[in-house]
């Protein structure tokens, strides 16, 4: 008899373990709606020994969220939701997220695919989905962590699709790096780095990237001349037969056919030009991580270039395809590079310094929508 009441006493404690679960999953999943049990996903996690109360919430020293998108951007996208949490006194960092496809109002038969959270992979198979958003997957996990921890998030789907855009697409991907640091609690509300501008005008009309990066060579106090750093140091390639992640494809000093570069060549061109003129410096690419961790490094007094849009107004779309080297690369319209000099929390505003224009002030949800819709590609330099 008393093996018997010790079996119910245990089943009614993980029931209770489970409604208190239950109840604070709509803090960890921010205002998303509930999942759909109807929906096929399997969810692949670890965070079987949860025991989060509401007081871990409100005393929470990491407590984020955020959302990472494929890398096409057309009217087909693959998008993560996640959230994660690390509550004060506890070494362990909760990490879960959400795979959906957006599609247009019509129906899309997608076929298998994953998300991956640090290599654990939660899979789904081909099923049929409507509408405008679907829930795919979710997946889950809790990682030890003492300090800061950078967590690696992956999805991927076969898809035979035609986008609104005319588009073809066999697949998509999407993956983001997400740090997470007790940091960000710290920061200051607002910070503003004194940066002169630079213009790219008039002798670089195709020059962003290379101008915003001797804006930010020259607040590290380099003597620097942006069209010497364009003819000296920049790798240049002829348009398409050169990947952006290679060289600069076009060069910039022409107004037309010139299609700039993304970060590893502008990381390059920054390691070149500091080897040459000296000093401790270094780039690393924060492509990929969430937005704290660029306000992060500029409340350290770090500048962080960005590519984000040339009119924050226009949704990003695809504009032109090319395969170099069996690489299929997707030029997207409206990408510019400019320096993040700025946040306000209490405003809500990021401020940029753009050398197509000058400097300025912007909303910063949409600011961090199109950095996301471009690619989340960044660096840093310190």
């Amino acid at each position: 008899m008393k093996k018997y009441l010790s079996c119910i006493i245990l089943i009614l404690l993980c029931l209770v373990c489970a409604m208190v679960f239950y109840a604070n999953a709509s803090d960890l999943w921010g205002d998303e709606e509930p999942i759909d049990t109807d929906t096929p996903h399997t969810n692949v996690g670890s965070m079987t020994d949860i025991e989060l109360t509401p007081d871990d919430y409100e005393k929470a020293v990491i407590d984020q969220a955020g959302t990472i998108r494929s890398e096409y951007l057309a009217s087909t996208n693959l998008r993560i939701e996640w959230a994660m949490i690390k509550p004060e006194g506890k070494n362990i960092v909760y990490f879960s997220a959400e795979l959906y496809l957006d599609t247009p109002n019509t129906v899309t038969t997608p076929g298998s695919g994953y998300l991956m959270i640090n290599g654990q992979k939660a899979e789904f198979k081909s099923e049929t989905f409507a509408g405008t958003s679907s829930l795919l997957t979710t997946n889950a996990l809790a990682i030890e962590a003492t300090g800061d921890v950078e967590i690696n998030v992956e999805a991927f789907i076969d898809i035979d699709i035609s986008t609104q855009e005319g588009v073809k697409l066999s697949s998509l991907s999407a993956k983001g790096k997400v740090l997470a640091s007790e940091a960000y609690k710290n920061m200051p509300s607002s910070k503003l780095l004194e940066i002169e501008h630079i213009s790219q005008y008039p002798e670089l009309p195709s020059g962003d990237e290379v101008t915003s990066l001797a804006m930010v060579l020259s607040y590290l106090n380099y003597e620097v001349d942006k069209s010497d750093l364009c003819d000296l140091y920049l790798d240049k390639g002829p348009v398409g037969y050169t990947s952006f992640f290679e060289a600069n494809v076009g060069n910039p000093r022409h107004a037309h056919n010139s299609y700039g570069c993304l970060p590893p060549v502008i990381i390059n061109a920054a390691n070149k030009f500091i080897k040459a003129n000296g000093g401790k410096y270094t780039p690393s690419d924060m492509s990929g991580m969430n937005t704290e961790a660029l306000y992060y490094e500029v409340s350290l007094g770090n500048a962080v270039i960005v590519w984000a849009c040339e009119d924050f107004d226009i949704t990003p779309s695809i504009s032109r395809i090319w395969v170099i080297d069996t690489q299929t690369l997707y030029l997207k319209s409206n990408m510019a590079c400019m320096v993040l000099i700025g946040y306000d929390f209490d405003k809500n505003t990021v401020t940029l310094s753009d050398p197509a224009g000058t400097v300025f002030e912007i909303d910063m949800d949409l600011f961090e929508e199109r950095y996301n819709q471009m690619g989340a590609y960044s660096l840093v330099i310190k």
